[in-house]
């Protein structure tokens, strides 16, 4: 299946070629229109990056370089979270922090700039006869058994729920 990717910033060093598994999240380029009484409109950029497994928004800097993969549906994660669920903690997301920046007496208009399904790359490898799991993203190393303990209910890392 072909699915676009966060272009990864890290990679395991010394590994030729680690395992992975896909992360699904939805990003969305917004645009807040602001009225103001007596003073000019105000008009921001939002980006969120809205987590398909947990349901959490993060504020992106921008709309980050997507890259077309080409790969086995078994190395993606299903999402847990619909569009319509995302869109709206999008829409919180960015009237929580433009209401930070700006006094209104109304809410802002809000419109959709530029959307994307979008996957971030987990690196699964292993070093020392340990394996580990590593974030593409900020370069982050978990032990796989830290994540998913040997009963199965012990989780620390990026994929608990």
């Amino acid at each position: 299946m072909r699915v676009n990717v966060m272009r990864p910033i890290f990679k395991p060093e010394g590994i030729s070629n680690p395992d992975f598994v896909l992360y699904p999240y939805h990003i969305f380029h917004l645009r807040l229109f602001y009225k103001r009484l007596g003073r000019s409109d105000r008009v921001f950029d939002y980006f969120a990056y809205v987590d398909l497994y947990r349901l959490g928004a993060e504020r992106g800097d921008g709309f980050i370089d997507l890259y077309e993969w080409e790969v086995e549906e078994k190395k993606v994660m299903e999402p847990l979270v619909d569009y319509e669920e995302a869109r709206m903690k999008a829409f919180e997301s960015a009237i929580t922090w433009g209401n930070s920046r700006v006094v209104s007496w109304w809410l802002p208009r809000i419109e959709i700039i530029r959307e994307a399904r979008a996957y971030k790359v987990f690196w699964i490898f292993e070093r020392d006869g340990e394996k580990l799991i590593m974030d593409s993203l900020d370069g982050k190393e978990f032990k796989l058994d830290s994540l998913v303990g040997k009963d199965g209910r012990k989780c620390k890392g990026p994929f608990c729920r």
